[in-house]
């Protein structure tokens, strides 16, 4: 990295490649981003931007910002995957930019660059970047608040803070008052730890808090005037009780993220042990200034990770904006040991140790796992340990063989980058089984144009958004309860069903097409769903038409 004037320019071209080419290549996956891509095309479709709704009824569990974001981009691209994931993609890439510029402007251009590339290569930093899931725009949004607040209060320059309440106010609109919570969590704590107390009332910068308020406050207003139950559901429902109890059945232990941290920064894990070594930064820090900036950063860290930890309802996403300030760290140690000329706390050996566990893992996974078959599983881990081992071995021979460390840094680096590439190769075969696609297409294929579409057992969200048409649902009202009562009486009578009224209608042989899974067929149908009607298998799923062959 002895001449870095270029890298930025081609880190940006090669992060801009990997994460905006898979985009489109597979099917949305069950039930989350079927969910998010039919939010935004029934917006689309009915011109009502104000109150998301899902399968035609109200669904309040998010705000809108992500929806709008996904609308947007079928107006431009057409409705498919690709606008669907796109802005977790966009978002993912402005994480990446305000981790660079935060690495860059606090400890100097290499750590920038360095913290750039372990941020995009990192293992779930990048499977979340190329999902249609809203868990990546609030990190992004909370890393730019974030890095414009330190830069604000360490230079004095309260221009930052506009960036740093815009954000705030988009992550707000993104996944609701965490985007708040969170930010002002952290620079609460930050004061206490540093007893630097000024900068509360310094980060109180009026136009910064209006710009806040005209951000944020109007689609809130907007959706709670046209629905009066918004704000019970919202702030009381899906915040206060989502995260005190366990209404949502996502209960985990407290330590549920503790090992999701190292493994979501794979393969840069090995690195991590080096960060508490008697010469890593965060014991030996090398000046003031660096050691205030490895505290906000860890409290950045700690204080996100505590409040999912303590929550009632976790999910693997919601620690994504943990990673950029550990990859900021782990870059702002890797240059110290570039500039120092050895190893900190064996780096080197334990990345190298710790690769090798993950691709014996990998192989172990590809004999034994019976996820996929055992021909895809062995490609795939094939594929995955590539990037691994080239980045883990090229560095120990650059090390061992010409005792080069900044050559090391170098090949390790470009190991990760063909590791993040290789990661695309997952979707398509994952796809395969976590998506609705298949039984979609087959029933719209076969479907008489009296006929509806109807779900037994479970909401796959991607049917409605493949076939361009509401569906009804048969014992599978699951997080969409809420809409269906709010809906009339005789629009739940329609749409939404027990098994008992669906057969009754069955029988009385309303056109339907029926999507069931293949273990649960014998659960309606003990009898059989009649002799000689026609039905398609589908993967997992078998579709079944009201009507003879």
């Amino acid at each position: 990295m002895k001449n870095i004037k270029y890298l930025p320019l081609l880190l940006c071209a090669f992060f801009l490649a990997i994460y905006l080419t898979p985009l489109g290549t597979h099917p949305l996956f069950e039930p989350d981003e079927g969910r998010y891509a039919e939010i935004p095309r029934e917006m689309a479709e009915s011109g009502d931007y104000i109150t998301p709704k899902l399968n035609y009824v109200k669904y309040f569990e998010k705000p809108a910002l992500t929806y709008w974001m996904i609308a947007a981009g079928y107006k431009i691209f057409g409705e498919g995957e690709f606008p669907a994931r796109l802005p977790s993609a966009l978002a993912a890439l402005l994480g990446i930019g305000a981790a660079w510029g935060f690495g860059t402007r606090v400890f100097g251009k290499r750590t920038g660059i360095l913290a750039a590339t372990v941020l995009g290569t990192s293992f779930l930093y990048f499977a979340i970047g190329t999902l249609a899931l809203t868990d990546m725009l609030v990190s992004a949004f909370i890393t730019v608040a974030m890095a414009a607040f330190y830069l604000g209060a360490s230079s004095s320059d309260k221009r930052w803070y506009l960036i740093f309440y815009s954000a705030m106010a988009l992550a707000v609109l993104t996944k609701g008052l965490i985007g708040i919570v969170l930010p002002v969590g952290i620079i609460f704590w930050y004061a206490v730890f540093t007893k630097k107390w000024r900068l509360l009332p310094h980060a109180l910068y009026a136009p910064g808090i209006l710009l806040f308020f005209v951000t944020s406050v109007p689609w809130f207003y907007l959706v709670c005037r046209e629905n009066p139950d918004f704000f019970r559901f919202f702030f009381i429902q899906e915040h206060f009780l989502r995260y005190a109890t366990r209404m949502h059945s996502r209960y985990e232990p407290f330590w549920f993220f503790l090992p999701l941290v190292p493994a979501g920064v794979m393969p840069w894990t090995g690195f991590l042990p080096s960060l508490f070594a008697k010469g890593g930064i965060i014991r030996s820090p090398s000046s003031r200034d660096e050691k205030e900036a490895n505290m906000f950063l860890i409290v950045w860290f700690a204080v996100i990770l505590i409040f999912f930890s303590i929550s009632s309802s976790k999910l693997i996403p919601y620690i994504v904006p943990c990673l950029p300030p550990v990859a900021i760290l782990i870059a702002r140690n890797i240059d110290r040991m570039m500039r120092g000329g050895r190893w900190i706390g064996g780096a080197m050996a334990c990345s190298f140790a710790v690769c090798g566990l993950f691709v014996s893992s990998l192989f172990i996974f590809a004999l034994t796992g019976n996820y996929l078959s055992k021909p895809v599983q062995a490609a795939l881990a094939g594929t995955l340990s590539f990037g691994l081992l080239s980045g883990s071995l090229g560095a120990l021979i650059r090390w061992r063989v010409r005792g080069d460390l900044n050559g090391a840094v170098v090949a390790f680096c470009a190991g990760a980058l063909i590791f993040s590439l290789s990661l695309q190769s997952v979707y398509i075969p994952l796809a395969r089984t976590r998506s609705a696609y298949s039984a979609a297409q087959a029933a719209i294929s076969d479907k008489m144009p009296d006929e509806r579409i109807a779900i037994y057992g479970e909401m796959l969200h991607g049917v409605p958004f493949y076939a361009k048409e509401r569906v009804i649902l048969v014992d599978a009202l699951g997080e969409l309860e809420y809409g269906a009562r709010e809906a009339g009486e005789g629009e739940r009578a329609e749409w939404f069903m027990n098994g008992r009224e669906f057969l009754e209608r069955w029988g009385a042989g309303e056109p339907l097409a029926l999507i069931i899974d293949k273990e649960r067929s014998g659960d309606l149908f003990p009898d059989g769903p009649g002799a000689g009607k026609k039905t398609i298998e589908a993967e997992d799923c078998v579709i079944i038409f009201n009507r003879r062959r």
